[in-house]
């Protein structure tokens, strides 16, 4: 069960990455780049491993209040 919730978090990161490269590369309006941006950045900085839960609850809270989540 373990492996299962691990992969679906690894799931949900790529997913996150991705959609929010995309947009930071290829969509005109500077507004929704400046935003996946900000979700780039913070995804990564959990990503690589800053913070650990706290770092998690962190990009949870930060991606509610820019209205991903």
């Amino acid at each position: 069960m373990l492996t299962w919730i691990i992969a679906c978090i690894a799931a949900l990161f790529l997913a996150l990455l991705g959609s929010a490269g995309y947009v930071a590369l290829f969509v005109r309006d500077a507004v929704h780049r400046a935003d996946a941006y900000k979700v780039l950045k913070l995804v990564m900085t959990v990503a690589i491993g800053a913070g650990g839960t706290s770092g998690l609850l962190s990009l949870v809270r930060n991606l509610h209040e820019l209205g991903v989540l």
